[in-house]
């Protein structure tokens, strides 16, 4: 009984070792974004909703190149475990690759065509003309969001975090600044409105990009990474890094379009409707930057686990992480809650804007604790386990098969309630929730990732 005590409790300690600086680089993330809205929203409801629906393209950026990232984290986390750092400098040659190539297709679209992107979310013009102005310039960002995301990556599977919070920090405190300077005319400059937020949003993540780049080259003695390893190829990793990414990579860009669907439909459902939407959104992130945390150090510490060998220690961790995130999805619902006029309060839109918000926010609230519980299942356990293929399946046929139809029929062929809309499109937490746990109990979610077929055999 003491033994397992004292497991738990180092249990306890390595997860919030990991998953504070996480959070926290989360919150400032966070913080960011809810700056720019803030901002944005002291000038009204189409500067706000301009810069929401331009940001779609930017999501489907962040979940691709997310997916990218942590496919090959599942890999670097057991390869970690099983001290093989050679591997790693392998997987992140190709992961670099594929996300940089994958990033500037979609860069060269933003700026070439931002026009035709923007009606593809919305009918408003002035809505329109505002977000192309906005994503031909924010898109230059991209490349250096998925530098620093594929470094960031490669250093929490190897359990060093504080360096991604200091990066995030620096990066908030510029474009916050910068955003004040731009937005508003301050400083000697002429008011710029939603272009001014977008250069902000660059210049902020160039720099954030230089500090993980050169902490990452220079300080990680531990991985002795080098330019010249990036052009290296090792053909014993790219099969069992395009098994492993491959998945996590569909999962996270057919997400990210499915939810530009569900951010057309809310289009189709008016300005004030985009408004509310990008309030919710803001607050469900600064309340929920615990729970991704650690979720991301869920997937660590199983993939460190698996790479170890020690696979009777799995089902005592499952039960920890899910316990521990259970709480912490509670205790987030409650402050959506006693948080919500104020932060609504924030916002200079219209009163229908303000009601809409309410009622998204105070919905959002009520599902807290089985959104915690189904992402730690999905992102943290079984992703972390090398069960990639079905933490994909089950994500898509919720989202394509569920939310995307309901919340198209609730809001534009039936023209339901908005909160019944929004009610309608979040029950796919809830039955996660139940497939996830029921794929745990299955015990067929372990995978060992780095290795081939042949050599598995016998293995697990």
């Amino acid at each position: 009984m003491l033994r397992n005590k004292t497991r738990t409790a180092s249990l306890f300690s390595t997860t919030l070792t990991i998953a504070i600086p996480l959070a926290l680089q989360n919150l400032i993330a966070f913080s960011v974004n809810m700056a720019d809205t803030v901002m944005l929203g002291q000038l009204g409801d189409i500067p706000l909703s301009a810069s929401a629906q331009a940001n779609q393209v930017f999501f489907i950026v962040s979940l691709a190149v997310a997916g990218i990232a942590d496919g090959a984290n599942v890999m670097v986390s057991q390869a970690w475990g099983a001290k093989d750092t050679a591997r790693i400098q392998h997987i992140l040659a190709y992961t670099y690759r594929l996300a940089l190539g994958f990033v500037l297709l979609i860069t060269l679209a933003a700026v070439l065509f931002p026009e035709r992107i923007m009606r593809i979310y919305t009918p408003d013009p002035d809505v329109i003309a505002a977000g192309a102005d906005y994503l031909r310039i924010v898109a230059f960002s991209y490349f250096f969001y998925t530098v620093t995301t594929v470094s960031t990556g490669v250093l929490r599977a190897v359990r060093t975090v504080k360096i991604a919070m200091y990066g995030s920090l620096i990066s908030m405190g510029i474009n916050v600044l910068l955003n004040w300077i731009l937005i508003f005319g301050k400083c000697g400059f002429s008011p710029m409105g939603v272009k001014g937020a977008a250069i902000a949003t660059v210049i902020a993540r160039i720099a954030e990009s230089i500090v993980i780049v050169v902490y990452l080259y220079t300080k990680e003695n531990n991985l002795h990474i080098r330019f010249h390893t990036l052009l290296q190829s090792d053909k014993n990793v790219l099969g069992p890094f395009f098994k492993t990414s491959a998945p996590i990579i569909i999962n996270e860009l057919f997400w990210a379009v499915g939810e530009s669907v569900i951010a057309a439909t809310m289009g189709q459902m008016g300005t004030e409707v985009v408004s509310a939407n990008s309030i919710c959104s803001v607050m469900n992130q600064m309340a929920t930057v615990f729970v991704q945390g650690a979720t991301a150090a869920t997937c660590v510490i199983v993939g460190n686990t698996i790479g170890a060998g020690k696979l009777d220690e799995l089902p005592r961790q499952k039960r920890f992480f899910q316990t521990f995130v259970l709480i912490m999805g509670t205790v987030a619902g409650i402050l959506i809650f006693l948080t919500c006029n104020f932060v609504i309060g924030l916002y200079d839109v219209s009163a229908l804007a303000q009601e809409y918000a309410t009622q998204m926010i105070w919905i959002t609230a009520a599902i807290q604790p089985f959104s915690a519980f189904q992402i730690t299942n999905m992102m943290g356990i079984l992703r972390g386990g090398g069960d990639v293929r079905f933490a994909m399946f089950n994500d898509l046929i919720f989202l394509w098969c569920v939310t995307i139809p309901l919340g198209f029929l609730g809001g534009v062929v039936w023209k339901l309630p908005v909160w019944l809309v929004f009610c309608l499109m979040r029950f796919e937490k809830i039955g996660k929730s139940i497939t996830s746990e029921i794929r745990l109990h299955s015990k067929k979610w372990i995978h060992y990732v780095n290795v081939n077929k042949k050599q598995k055999e016998g293995t697990i």
